[in-house]
């Protein structure tokens, strides 16, 4: 189980360095990309723990869940990582090659979060990955951070 404490964060990957964003605040299923960094609110998560699903990571920006469609072949044929208006189960594992970052993983699969190839583009896909969960790619580092 995870030890982030319930709060405010931006989530940055330790490989590009770039921030978990909400593309231009989108509305329900919004696309869940990567930043380099904008300093507004759909940049920052809300995260807390659950008492029956783990961890649950809310848009501060659009007040939108942190969640993965498989019924959404829009950036794979395995689903999207979206935004939704219901609470979604993640688990935070730390992560075993970045110190202090965690994986974020997908409770109902298992999977681990990603950016697309590694990217550093302002705009890169986020996207679920069924590889080793002890990769440097799958390590996002939570900066507590003052809502604005």
């Amino acid at each position: 189980m995870s030890t982030i404490p319930t709060g405010s964060y931006v989530i940055m990957n330790a490989t590009t360095h770039t921030y978990l964003n909400v593309l231009g605040y989108q509305a329900v299923p919004g696309d869940v990309v990567n930043s380099i960094g904008n300093y507004f609110g759909n940049d920052i998560w809300n995260v807390a723990s659950t008492e029956s699903c783990g961890m649950t990571i809310q848009s501060f920006g659009t007040g939108a869940f942190l969640s993965f469609d498989p019924s959404n072949k829009a950036d794979t044929a395995f689903g999207s990582v979206v935004t939704s208006n219901s609470i979604y189960p993640w688990v935070l594992q730390q992560d075993t090659k970045v110190p202090y970052a965690w994986c974020i993983v997908d409770k109902n699969n298992g999977n681990a979060l990603v950016v697309k190839d590694n990217s550093v583009a302002n705009g890169a896909q986020v996207l679920e990955t069924t590889d080793n969960i002890a990769d440097q790619a799958q390590a996002w580092f939570f900066i507590a951070k003052e809502p604005i």
